[in-house]
């Protein structure tokens, strides 16, 4: 078990799920799945998860007239890969999130400008696709008016079920009902309190507080409910706080923040303060049980990866982490470039073994 400690908290690495793939397979590891570049990740409750892939990006990188990698998966953290649905659904899918009252599942398309919504439990068998009939609901319209898009990224619920999109190219945030009928928003464009630069990932907190992930300003800024500035997370300033396009936000229930320093490969913790706690930056020691599906017919392999701490330098730490979430049992779930999800757990009684 790899342990990171820090002003009396203690996370543990846990597992990995995943790996680059379209597919949905049966064996000995039992039901296991993939994703290709996994943007963002919420949990629904029960153990589930789901995963939103951006897929290659490029049609002629598909294995047939649709890129079947792009989707949204659905899995528990156990890695028992339920299923896929929305499959070649979108173009530049980003954010994603669960509504609190239904759990029904909603996303965010940075390309076509529009957010749309999904039965949780409308997974479809690989390599089936309805991209024009599976989703519930979709709106949103290119644009810079009040309840206009360009470019939304994080999307997240409050309390109350209203839904708030980072409208990254508006330098802004925006509120909605559920339906896309227009709330509020603040924001503009900038590097001062309460501006921002291509701003990307967002979560709310137990109290209704908004803090987002600043992509162009290095920076995380946290808001009230309705716009109120409060105060920033990290700097620009080369210190233990700095960051480097900052992509995904998340706050534990201690109101520790978990920030994807993407740029700096690694996701930095901070006291509610302000103050940095500490840094994840990956850890990974053994392949998820999709990866040693793909390794099944080549036991020797499986057997040396799973018992070298360092195999290769990019395999055991992240790979430019991206989306983030945490449950209700503290458990971390980490998006990254390597196609994974990679999980922690926060301990508040773990004690350091004697020497």
């Amino acid at each position: 078990m790899i342990t990171t400690t820090a002003a009396g908290r203690t996370w543990h690495y846990s597992h990995n799920l995943g790996r680059q793939t379209a597919e949905h397979n049966q064996s000995k590891f039992g039901r296991t799945g993939g994703y290709c570049y996994p943007m963002d990740v919420a949990y629904a409750g029960d153990d589930i998860l789901f995963v939103i892939s951006r897929g290659w990006g490029n049609p002629k990188f598909a294995i047939r007239s649709y890129d079947a990698y792009l989707r949204i998966s659905k899995t528990t953290i156990d890695e028992d890969h339920i299923g896929d649905f929305a499959r070649g659904g979108f173009t530049w899918p980003v954010g994603i999130a669960v509504s609190k009252t239904d759990g029904i599942v909603f996303a965010s398309d940075e390309y076509e400008c529009t957010i749309s919504s999904f039965d949780p439990d409308g997974v479809m068998t690989f390599p089936t696709q309805d991209p024009n009939g599976e989703y519930l609901d979709r709106w949103g319209t290119k644009g810079s008016e009040p309840g206009m898009l360009n470019g939304p990224t994080g999307i997240a619920f409050d309390a109350n079920d209203d839904l708030y999109v980072v409208d990254s190219m508006n330098s802004r945030v925006q509120a909605f009902t559920r339906n896309g009928e227009y709330l509020r928003g603040w924001g503009s464009p900038g590097s001062a309190e309460g501006e921002f630069n291509r701003p990307w990932g967002i979560t709310i907190d137990g109290e209704g507080a908004v803090y987002i992930a600043d992509w162009g300003n290095n920076r995380v800024q946290k808001f009230g409910p309705d716009g109120e500035y409060l105060m920033t997370f990290g700097s620009q300033n080369g210190s233990s706080s700095s960051l480097s396009h900052p992509s995904g936000v998340a706050v534990d229930k201690d109101g520790d923040v978990y920030v994807c320093d993407w740029g700096n490969r690694r996701v930095q913790i901070y006291e509610p303060n302000g103050e940095v706690l500490t840094s994840l930056y990956g850890d990974m020691h053994q392949l998820s049980k999709a990866g040693q599906y793909a390794l099944d017919r080549d036991p020797e392999s499986i057997k040396h990866l799973n018992r070298n701490d360092t195999p290769t330098g990019y395999l055991n730490r992240f790979a430019r982490p991206v989306g983030i979430d945490i449950d209700d049992h503290d458990r971390i779930f980490i998006t990254d470039a390597l196609s994974r999800l990679v999980v922690y757990r926060k301990d508040r009684e773990y004690e350091e073994p004697p020497l």
